[in-house]
């Protein structure tokens, strides 16, 4: 029988299949396609979920990250530090608004930002902004990147597309600093939309109007050129229907990597430091490997037995030929990438499919 990598099947069931058509059926009727009350209503409950004062949706996690760069009046040339281990879009961003992405490191463990490379790359460069991510949906060291950046004027973006569940520390969900935080939607998310969609959180109310118009066309501006970044109706209604499900099928994440942590302890790979059990949102479970060659051997004992499993992160940003030129620290990153194998974690997963999980890759190995 096959372990799949994720579950629609279950996460979208009947019952929640008859709530969602009704939802669609009555944003019909009122032709209200946009924007409407369902977007109003994710906004003021994600923020509060979130710790956030504001949430400001948008059409997709990328824009949330674009939109992000330009509210903090990031300009072409202004140079912005992306962490060497990320998906490309957070690059692409930087790109996208005609800034210079400076590499920073990671710390050899997670893959996470490192503040200390942070700190070497804005005493080498003028670093206008950071954009640590969130992967797998670990947390990075907001206090020590903002110990890094608040007394140099350093803005802070984070990338937390993966992160919906996350806590920067207990009971401080990712959201609730004083950062831009962006959001994905994306349909594999722990919180996800029928199609794209995004979303921007911020504490800061002189941020709302300014992200508002970038996001429709600049109205309400006379000076910011905008897009067209709104979310639509009907994802909103998805979002804001999932919202109320989203916290019991994150604690069956957590739940999972809990038993992947005592059942994988021991076998030739490296676990994340169980202090993430609490802290992450368990998007991913990745296990990191000694070389390639031993993930790929991994990966193909469990795809061999119908058990999906994804390689994250096969290349460093350096590693991408868009952003090879770009200046930087990436040694650690370039060791990472290729090396990590993301085990099933969705909420549906079985404690038998875990053990048969591990069973495998100690045959395997």
């Amino acid at each position: 029988m096959s372990i799949p990598f994720y579950n629609f099947a279950e996460l979208h069931h009947d019952e929640f299949r008859k709530e969602v058509k009704e939802r669609i059926s009555k944003i019909i009727d009122d032709g209200s396609f946009v924007e409407g009350e369902f977007n109003h209503q994710f906004e003021t409950e994600f923020a509060q979920k979130q710790g956030a004062k504001h949430c400001l949706l948008v059409a997709n996690g990328t824009d949330a990250l674009e939109i992000a760069l330009l509210a903090y009046d990031i300009k072409p040339g202004d140079k912005v530090g992306i962490p060497g281990i990320t998906f490309y879009a957070t690059g692409e961003a930087v790109l996208n608004v005609g800034a210079t992405p400076i590499l920073i490191d990671v710390d050899p463990s997670t893959g996470l930002m490192c503040p200390e490379s942070v700190k070497r790359m804005s005493e080498a460069h003028d670093l206008k902004a950071i954009m640590p991510v969130h992967i797998y949906g670990l947390p990075c060291d907001m206090k020590a990147l903002e110990n890094v950046c608040s007394p140099k004027g350093i803005k802070i973006i984070e990338d937390a597309a993966q992160a919906q569940g996350a806590f920067v520390e207990i009971g401080k969900p990712v959201g609730s600093t004083n950062s831009l935080v962006t959001f994905s939607f994306y349909p594999t998310k722990n919180l996800s939309a029928f199609g794209d969609a995004g979303c921007i959180l911020t504490q800061d109310d002189s941020m709302v109007e300014k992200i508002k118009a970038i996001r429709n066309h600049g109205r309400g501006s006379e000076t910011l050129l905008g897009r067209n970044s709104r979310c639509d109706h009907i994802q909103a209604a998805v979002l804001q229907l999932k919202l109320k499900d989203v916290d019991r099928l994150n604690e069956q994440r957590k739940k999972h990597a809990k038993k992947y942590h005592e059942l994988l302890e021991g076998l030739p790979f490296k676990l994340l430091d169980s202090k993430y059990i609490e802290l992450s949102s368990w998007h991913l479970y990745p296990i990191q490997f000694e070389s390639e060659e031993m993930r790929k051997k991994a990966q193909q004992a469990l795809t061999d037995h119908n058990i999906g499993c994804t390689p994250f992160y096969e290349r460093s940003m350096k590693e991408e030929k868009v952003l090879s030129q770009c200046e930087g620290e990436s040694e650690n990153a370039n060791n990472f990438s290729g090396k990590t194998l993301n085990l099933p974690i969705h909420p549906f997963v079985r404690e038998e499919d875990q053990i048969k999980i591990r069973d495998i890759l100690k045959n395997a190995l």
